[in-house]
């Protein structure tokens, strides 16, 4: 017979998986739209989670600032940002109308290339830095 530990294991252990599979499945989705508008893969995921950031604090009545972005972050999960990039996939006019969409396409190119050299340079995902603490390691 299971104790109640036991079962709380399991549904943290299926949580768990279930949003490593989103976060996979939105790389994926990132990565399919990066290469229909000749994006780079991290661009488009990233703009998609300030994107779900703007979301989440307009839900909360909070405006967009660094602080409430940066504490908004750590409150997002992968299956939002999925369902942000699914959205952009299926619905490009609309996407473009949410609130911080685009925003990161309209960096400069230095700007990009520094950006670019700070992902390269720490040789990880920095997106999946963002969701470590809410399903383990990434």
């Amino acid at each position: 017979m299971e104790n109640a530990l036991d079962i709380s294991r399991k549904e943290w252990e299926a949580a768990a998986a279930a949003e490593i599979d989103a976060y996979h499945d939105a790389r994926m989705i990132a990565a399919e739209i990066a290469n229909d508008e000749g994006l780079e893969t991290d661009l488009v995921f990233s703009d998609a989670m300030h994107v779900a950031v703007a979301l989440a604090l307009e839900e909360a009545e909070l405006p967009y600032t660094k602080a409430n972005a940066a504490w908004m972050f750590d409150r997002i999960s992968p299956a939002e940002v999925r369902e942000i990039l699914v959205h952009r996939r299926d619905c490009p006019e609309d996407y473009a109308a949410l609130p911080k969409a685009g925003a990161l396409e309209s960096l400069t190119t230095a700007q990009m290339q520094a950006a670019s050299a700070v992902t390269h340079m720490l040789g990880t995902d920095l997106n999946a830095m963002f969701f470590c603490d809410n399903v383990g390691t990434a």
